[in-house]
């Protein structure tokens, strides 16, 4: 068995896994740090089929988090750039009824709204749980859960929280590792491989980053994430697990929006 570690924060505090604020740093600087966006439009909007998934807004309400804000308006707070959001709404969605209908699994599409505090750490402030309608063209079944006040709301935000990052976890694997990092430099390896010299000056340069790859991915495709392989057997989407990822690639992946800067401008963590 690999053995770690203990990161140094649980030795000041074991339970610093359960605190907001720990939850909000993972957005930031755990191993998903990329999904996070700048809140620019309140309420959020899905961009997914308002036909088949009903209203395209979101249930979050200023009511749900002005009080939350040290005292600005949800608009001064996002003209200073203070509120966050981990959008996992659209890439759940459209398989919710396929993973929950898997026996011991249960998935919500989430969507969390973070501020960033004067101490300059984030906290959330709002998670929304959302299930597809009974019809198509319904409206959502969605719940707002916001900071606890008492022990039952307490435990109602773990959960919810456990929900989100759950499915940060999925994204992460499926779509931002798996995706974006493994399956997507497939086509260009190939290509340099057969249209390519050997003693090209780019393909010196790209060697050295694209050397094992394709070994990797497909010892990745006999136990990773194959049929009842690891990534089935361990995230939430189970044998939705691949199509999340293809329908990613359908739906948002953008070969110019991939490196940076245009990623963090797509994502309104830099301005230009």
């Amino acid at each position: 068995m690999l053995r770690y570690d203990t990161p140094s924060i649980l030795s000041k505090d074991k339970f610093a896994w359960l605190r907001d604020d720990e939850f909000a740093r993972q957005a930031v600087a755990g191993i998903n740090p990329v999904n996070i966006e700048r809140l620019t439009v309140f309420p959020p909007v899905s961009k997914l089929d308002p036909a088949i998934y009903g209203s395209p807004e979101s249930s979050i309400t200023e009511e749900h988090i002005a009080g939350q804000l040290n005292g600005l308006t949800i608009q001064q707070a996002m003209d200073e750039a203070k509120l966050f959001i981990l959008d996992y709404h659209d890439v759940y969605l459209p398989f919710l009824d396929q993973i929950n209908a898997i026996e011991g699994r249960k998935a919500y599409a989430t969507r969390t709204i973070l501020f960033l505090t004067q101490a300059g750490t984030l906290k959330p402030v709002a998670i929304e749980l959302c299930l597809p309608p009974s019809q198509k063209g319904e409206h959502q079944q969605s719940r707002v859960l916001t900071p606890p006040c008492d022990a039952t709301s307490n435990w109602l935000w773990m959960l919810a929280k456990a929900h989100v990052s759950s499915n940060d976890a999925g994204v992460h694997q499926l779509v931002n590792h798996w995706l974006r990092t493994h399956a997507m430099m497939e086509p260009f390896i190939l290509a340099a491989h057969r249209r390519m010299s050997a003693m090209h000056p780019i393909f010196k340069l790209l060697h050295p980053h694209m050397r094992y790859t394709l070994e990797i991915n497909a010892l990745a495709r006999q136990s990773l994430i194959s049929a009842d392989g690891v990534i089935e057997s361990c995230f939430t989407p189970g044998p939705v697990s691949g199509e999340i990822s293809a329908a990613y690639y359908s739906n948002h992946w953008r070969f110019d929006l991939e490196g940076l800067p245009a990623d963090l401008i797509r994502r309104h963590a830099i301005e230009i």
